[in-house]
């Protein structure tokens, strides 16, 4: 037994994918042999093959039915290691041909299958694959998008296709359409994917039948991978500085909870009873003075920011990912990818100005009604974690993949605001501002997906189940403004001029299930490879 177990200890593995030159399309069972040795395998439904055998340096021989005959030369092996090839194009032969002999280190760019499928679809796609990214050394979706014709990422998160707006732009998880943290963005925050975990970035930028709906002018596409080629072990930090906003004493913030560096408050800004029914206690409503007095004094009394010193922005990221092959000859994979990035904006002089028309229509100068400058400094976080499980057998293939990220943004700010008499239907006064905003924004999204081949692959179905649960709360936005005195008096509150001190508190729950079955057939039209496509995507939405 001892013997045994050394000899397996001595070996390594070889990993590779074998698709069809003209399509770009994955060849299953094809045969990968070692020359010189018994040692071989078969590829998988994705086209994938892996061998273990000991320590040397290799010659494959790739063949398959009606396809030219591929020899590999210089395929090393080491012990305990991974040599994946990458991709292995195999061209259609009409007629008996010598075989085509490359070497191992020709085989590692995948770039040109992404080519191919560009080709080969009814719509016009572009993209960048995986190897394209692992060359560059970019760590996040983000950064890799750029690199694509035609597409823009806002605020180094936000995607653009064409130059249109974000509302002619949708993001999606593997193929799944996936709501966006923030409300006002309809699509998802492409920096928190790191590359590491990423298979290919695909934009289509022209419609077909099995795109959502509300597709008008792209759609990214952010497909992770499922069976890692190598085990994947990354840890990522990084720093940033900018002068005008970093290490600042005047920093404006105020007490929070103890958790707002994850993401969420703990209840610490958590609202008084009563304040989450329908009629809150006021007096309009017939409540008694004392009964109005002892709902409003419940509030956290805080009203007014504090100066402090704000760091460095940075980030933190883990990436995992390997795959195993069980003892019945199928295969499980797994993937995980932790993030956490905190960031600050500080602006020292910060304005914002109204302006509006005159109320003679024969003026069409603009007139300023209110402008308001001042202090107004942001803190934002961002936790987020991937985590996927893949299992495959022969005929099929099932993965099951969870997403959770976790936002909090606190805001206080305070501002000079003058309101211009002269502006139609203002009242002309001047105020002391403070605004305090904490802004908790978290959404989950789980994916049930499954791939099945029958009658020698001809038929393929493709299904998913893709639940997303979305939750946004501004627990406790708390805004006081002093009117100030025009001959020197104590500043007050006025109803006509800066108005009484207010809160304000709202959420939004929503429920997005999106279910999708595709049904392929591939056959032969005219003397040329073809393909049926049809299915049907429901979708279910709940909002309140």
């Amino acid at each position: 037994m001892g013997v045994a177990s050394l000899a397996h200890a001595q070996t390594g593995t070889i990993r590779g994918t074998v698709i069809e030159d003209a399509t770009g399309e994955p060849l299953p069972g094809v045969n990968v042999l070692v020359k010189g040795t018994s040692k071989g395998a078969s590829t998988d439904i994705d086209g994938d093959f892996e061998i273990n055998i000991s320590e040397g340096t290799y010659v494959l021989r790739v063949s398959y039915i009606s396809f030219q005959t591929q020899t590999i030369e210089g395929v090393q092996v080491t012990v305990d290691e991974i040599n994946a090839l990458g991709t292995i194009r195999l061209q259609q032969s009409s007629q008996e041909l010598e075989e085509v002999v490359v070497t191992a280190s020709a085989l590692q760019d995948s770039e040109a299958a992404l080519i191919t499928k560009k080709r080969k679809v009814p719509n016009f796609i572009d993209g960048i694959s995986a190897e394209t990214i692992g060359k560059s050394g970019i760590s996040k979706a983000s950064e890799a998008l750029k690199k694509v014709t035609g597409v823009s990422v806002e605020g180094g998160k936000y995607v653009y296709v064409r130059g249109l707006g974000d509302r002619y732009t949708k993001t999606t998880l593997n193929s799944v359409d996936i709501p966006s943290l923030d409300p006002n963005k309809n699509s998802v925050q492409v920096d928190i994917f790191p590359t590491a975990l990423v298979d290919n970035l695909v934009i289509s930028k022209t419609a077909i039948a099995e795109m959502p709906a509300s597709f008008t002018g792209g759609i990214v596409n952010i497909q992770t991978k499922d069976f890692p080629e190598t085990p994947i072990y990354e840890v990522s930090a990084s720093i940033g500085y900018n002068p005008s906003m970093h290490f600042n004493d005047d920093f404006l913030t105020y007490e929070g909870s103890n958790t707002d560096f994850l993401g969420f408050d703990n209840g610490a800004r958590e609202l008084p009873a009563g304040a989450e029914g329908e009629d809150i206690p006021t007096p309009i409503s017939g409540d008694s003075e004392q009964a109005v007095n002892n709902f409003v004094n419940r509030f956290n009394p805080t009203l007014a920011p504090r100066s402090d010193t704000n760091l460095l922005d940075y980030s933190l990221g883990l990436s995992l990912g390997n795959q195993y092959n069980l003892g019945n000859g199928d295969k499980l994979g797994y993937i995980f990818s932790g993030t956490y990035r905190t960031s600050t904006t500080h602006y020292s002089n910060y304005r914002l100005g109204e302006y509006q028309t005159q109320a003679d229509p024969d003026q069409t100068e603009l007139i300023f009604a209110t402008t308001q400058n001042g202090v107004l400094s942001r803190r934002n976080v961002l936790l987020g974690g991937l985590a996927g499980l893949a299992y495959k057998t022969d005929n099929s293939k099932y993965r099951l993949t969870g997403m959770h990220l976790q936002n909090g943004e606190s805001q206080a700010s305070n501002l000079l605001v003058i309101n211009s008499q002269s502006a139609p239907g203002q009242s002309g006064y001047t105020g002391d501002a403070y605004n305090l905003e904490y802004a908790e924004r978290g959404i989950t999204n789980i994916l049930l997906n499954g791939t099945h081949f029958f009658d020698n692959s001809k038929w393929e179905i493709d299904w998913k189940i893709s639940p997303t649960f979305s939750n946004i709360v501004d627990p406790d936005i708390r805004n006081t403004t002093y009117t100030l005195s025009q001959t020197g008096g104590a500043p007050r509150f006025s109803a006509g001029a800066g108005g009484f001190p207010s809160r304000l508190w709202r959420y939004l729950d929503e429920v997005n299930l999106v279910g999708r079955a595709d049904v392929t057939r591939q056959y032969q039209l005219f003397g040329s490879d073809a393909s049926f496509k049809f299915g049907a995507s429901p979708v279910y939405k709940q909002r309140d």
